[in-house]
């Protein structure tokens, strides 16, 4: 008999899919329902931290790239499509890495780049190649700055996000995960 190192493929191809799945299907129903254009991606991006958390960075990759394409082809709103993409739904992924970072500062400045970046790509593609103008139009609401008054709303919201998946991993670890392990027994 061979000794078994690892999880078995059932076990990798059942996690990927149940939590790929459930993360295209809030996006889709989630997607259609107002202002939900970030919660939607946000709790996606935790279904695809659960396959990295389990089976590994690549296997989240993955995970994360085919719900991208997914939700590209399926998921109406694509606002909420294109901030899993360039952002939510894989900084659950790198976030582990960010942590490393020392001093904190230099931790947040790279995290916060992290957010801005990827956020006006989002919103340059939302604009310029699905012709979604009226994002422009809705953030001169707020003045001259409108759209520095909303990335900087923007970034009030991720590192409220950053901080809710720090807590969320211990949660996890304590309470959820021995639940299913006793559950799998």
């Amino acid at each position: 008999m061979s000794d078994k190192r690892g999880p078995s493929i059932g076990y990798i191809v059942s996690l990927c899919g149940v939590m790929s799945a459930l993360a295209l299907s809030l996006m889709f129903v989630m997607g259609m329902i107002p202002s939900f254009e970030y919660i939607s991606p946000a709790i996606s991006g935790m279904f695809i931290w659960v396959i990295r958390r389990h089976l590994g960075v690549k296997y989240g990759l993955v995970s994360y790239l085919a719900v991208g394409v997914l939700s590209l082809l399926l998921v109406p709103n694509y606002e909420a499509t294109m901030m899993f993409i360039f952002l939510l739904g894989y900084y659950p992924i790198v976030r582990d890495y960010l942590e490393k970072i020392k001093p904190k500062v230099i931790q947040w400045i790279a995290k916060l780049a992290v957010y801005a970046i990827p956020s006006v790509g989002a919103y340059t593609v939302l604009v310029y190649l699905f012709g979604m103008e009226y994002l422009l139009n809705d953030a001169s609401d707020f003045g001259k700055y409108g759209t520095l008054v909303l990335l900087g709303l923007g970034a009030v919201a991720f590192i409220m996000y950053d901080v809710f998946i720090g807590l969320f991993r211990p949660f996890y670890d304590k309470i959820i995960m021995p639940k299913i392990q006793k559950r799998l027994k």
